[in-house]
């Protein structure tokens, strides 16, 4: 599918990131975006890394294939799918979680609802003094992330989708009217937006929550990100932080690089350094990055990954009912503009205000009708069905009743998602509170949720209750969640993951203080000054209602606070001069290469390096990849240039990996005076985190010398390491390095053709490749 407009790529290939910056934000969802516009527009610079990919609409999965693709589950002791998959699953005994991961984070593939909790919410001692009496700030901070995010109510001049019409049925349960069409992040004219950046009216194909194909949803891909990018930061992605470490003067940000094939050989890390690190990579990520730090010795709270909340997240469906629903998006389909799905939700029962609580608001909820994504759209009407049959509970009765809900079924088991009883199935999406007592933990790397019992709080049936009631007034079949049984110990999910960061007075009731900053340690009041925390994570309870406002605000706050206390000013004015422009992407190739031998220090040849480096015990590995963004202008300019990016394993060097910049590889580089020998040569910076820098040169030689040393001559890199920045150093040492069948054999499996999509194409460069690899070893030695 293909959309009108074509963005700009935002990112930056990894290979271009810098050594050090004044700040580095980790994360692109609302808290990672706002702070990277907002830092740059300071005038500050910014590196900003996000773990999954740049996907624009057009791209998101609207079949099922494509989608399953896109899909990756967390469970204990696995992980399935790749890593920087769109839909990120997190499965735990007590609570699952769903997020997004991509550009833009969770922003998405969420449902767009822009709506502030209730003032109580604000006013309870959960939250720091400084906050609470400084609300104005944050209803200014609101405002702000209002105009660029531009959320508005579905239209009432447009079509009314069936189900905003089933919704406002189901309302009628309760008095006082507490039905209307809340604020969302969709846009309902062409146009450009706040950030200059144009987008096309929404269509009303429903599949908000798999990615809008159409530019019209109002991701902070389409205004922040930007917004960012256009006041100088650089934006690198497939980039996966794993900790953060504290040297004298910078922050240490040690990071992967993904779908490079590195995890292969043991997921290296890279890293860069800053003046001020801001992380925002959603309240799971930004947890597991700082629990991961603190156990290498960076000193937190021990609150850290106390108070998790899924926000009284409560999933529900309405089966089969005797109204007709139309909330499944379209998928593939063309939307129908007199008969639109509608964006995901356009329609809510606000029970919060006391009539409905009876003098509890923790009672409170909202309830928002949803869509099914398109892209499930062919397992929709059996998975239905057989949940209909085990946990579903038929709210009305009658043999005419019965006859017409069975023909309704057949119907949508024998003619798809779009007829019978599948067309006339509501979903809802709940918010309430629970006590907020979840914990975060990590566990074989990776981090957990343990909340015993969760499930089982007296507030969920109150949900389930209300959805009841909704789904009698519909004449349908109400099916609870399908975890929220007794075989599944009342498991929940929930798509608003808060806490684990969470704000506080100080290091024994909190995590960060009302500015963001980490607390420095147990106690105290202490933080860290250049260490800030702006998503999900520092809010301290449940928000009732859907939270990303709330998150922009405190990131637009969180900004404030950063700039008035450094004396920046922050530029805020929109004027809609971002230049849009449609980039060609050229195919590339890249592959991942190991390495290992030895080193000697002093040594004046590399034979005498390597033995001595071996009886010495001072190896030498490096994992690169290495990567021609063009492969036509790699094969035909006579270097035969690409990039490296990756790390070096020394431990003469240094004790931890050693980051590499400004590599360079030529590949088969004729000798100008033995027109029989080519040469692959290697160059590259190497940064230790002592701050000391050390320039690396090595090269193969491809000769054919007597017997057959084709694996011998591809296989050994002769190394000279520089103490200094270049080769006008002096030499430090001299080694040299093989590659291993087993590793060689990895090598293999990591070599693809980047740039381009469809197979076809990817085997046309593959061949382009491989014809110009064994020409050139023919012609050496044949």
């Amino acid at each position: 599918m293909n959309t009108e407009v074509a963005m700009q790529r935002l990112s930056l290939p990894i290979e271009n990131i810098k050594e050090h910056y004044e700040v580095v934000v980790i994360g692109s969802g609302y808290g990672g975006s706002i702070s990277a516009s907002r830092v740059a527009r300071a005038g500050r610079s910014v590196c900003l890394l996000e773990k999954g990919r740049e996907i624009h609409p057009g791209d998101y999965p609207d079949h099922e294939t494509e989608a399953h693709k896109e899909m990756q589950m967390d469970i204990e002791g696995d992980h399935i799918g790749a890593e920087t998959g769109l839909y990120d699953f997190r499965f735990n005994e007590d609570i699952n979680v769903f997020q997004g991961c991509g550009l833009g984070g969770t922003s998405l593939v969420n449902a767009n609802v822009s709506l502030p909790p209730e003032d109580w919410v604000l006013d309870r001692e959960e939250w720091p003094e400084a906050l609470r009496n400084d609300r104005q700030t944050l209803v200014e901070c609101q405002e702000l992330a209002r105009q660029m995010l531009q959320p508005v109510p579905y239209p009432d001049d447009w079509p009314t989708p069936a189900k905003l019409k089933a919704m406002e049925i189901s309302s009628t349960e309760w008095e006082g009217d507490p039905f209307y069409r809340p604020p969302i992040n969709v846009r309902f004219e062409d146009g450009k937006n706040a950030a200059g950046v144009h987008q096309n009216a929404c269509t009303g194909c429903g599949d908000c929550v798999t990615g809008c194909n159409y530019s019209a949803k109002n991701t902070t891909l389409m205004n922040y990100l930007p917004d960012a990018r256009r006041h100088g930061a650089e934006i690198f992605t497939q980039t996966a932080v794993d900790r953060l470490e504290r040297s004298e003067e910078n922050w240490i940000v040690r990071y992967r690089s993904m779908d490079t094939g590195q995890e292969k050989f043991g997921g290296p890390t890279s890293f860069v350094t800053a003046d001020i690190v801001i992380l925002a990579a959603g309240t799971l990520g930004t947890t597991e990055i700082l629990l991961r730090s603190k156990e290498e010795g960076l000193p937190l709270s021990d609150l850290l990954g106390r108070r998790f909340t899924g926000n009284g997240d409560f999933l529900g469906f309405g089966y089969n009912n005797d109204v007709r629903a139309n909330a499944i998006g379209m998928g593939h389909k063309e939307p129908d503009p007199q008969d639109p799905v509608g964006p995901c939700i356009t329609g809510i029962i606000d029970l919060r205000d006391e009539q409905y609580t009876n003098g509890k608001p923790t009672d409170g909820m909202v309830i928002e009708e949803g869509v099914i994504p398109g892209a499930l759209s062919a397992f929709v009407p059996w998975l239905l069905s057989f949940a209909s049959k085990f946990t579903g509970d038929d709210t009305d009765s009658g043999f005419r009743d019965f006859l017409r809900e069975l023909w309704r079924r057949l119907g949508s088991l024998l003619g798809g998602a779009y007829r019978g009883a599948a067309e006339h199935t509501m979903t809802y999406l709940v918010m309430t509170h629970d006590d907020g007592q979840g914990k975060l933990f990590m566990k074989d790397g990776r981090i957990r949720i343990d909340w015993d019992e969760v499930g089982h709080q007296s507030i969920f049936q109150k949900v389930s209750d209300n959805l009841r009631k909704v789904t009698d007034l519909l004449g349908g079949t109400y099916i609870k969640n399908p975890t929220w049984n007794k075989l599944f110990r009342h498991r929940l999910t929930t798509v608003h993951p808060l806490g684990g960061c969470i704000m506080g007075e100080d290091a024994g009731s909190g995590v960060v203080n009302h500015k963001g900053q980490l607390f420095r340690g147990a106690d105290g009041t202490e933080v860290y000054e250049n260490l800030y925390v702006s998503d999900g994570s520092i809010i301290p309870r449940t928000l009732g209602v859907n939270p990303l406002l709330t998150i922009s605000a405190l990131a637009e706050r969180n900004c404030v606070y950063m700039a008035r206390d450094r004396g920046w000013e922050i530029d805020y004015h929109l004027d809609g001069a971002y230049q849009q422009q449609q980039e060609h992407q050229e195919a590339g190739i890249q592959f991942t290469e190991r390495m290992s031998g030895y080193i000697a220090k002093g040594a004046e040849s590399y034979e005498a390096g390597y033995e001595k480096g071996k009886a010495g015990q001072s190896p030498f590995a490096f994992i690169l990849t290495i990567r021609s963004n063009d492969i036509e202008q790699m094969l035909e300019n006579p270097d035969h240039p690409a990039n490296m990016f990756g790390s070096v394993q020394a431990p003469a060097l240094s004790e931890d990996d050693l980051s590499v910049s400004e590599g360079t590889f030529n590949l088969f580089v004729e000798d100008p005076e033995d027109e029989d020998t080519r040469y692959m040569r290697y160059r590259m910076k190497l940064r230790s985190e002592e701050g000391e820098t050390y320039y690396f040169e090595g090269h193969k030689t491809i000769h054919d010398d007597p017997g057959f040393d084709i694996w011998k001559d591809t296989t050994t890199l002769f190394i000279t390491v520089y103490d200094g920045p270049d080769a006008e150093a002096p030499v430090w040492g001299k080694g040299m390095l093989r590659i291993k069948p087993d590793d060689f054999r990895k090598q293999i499996g990591t070599v693809q053709v980047t740039g381009v999509s469809r197979n076809i194409e990817k085997l046309k460069y593959q061949g382009k490749f491989l014809k110009f690899f064994s020409e050139h070893i023919v012609d050496v030695y044949l």
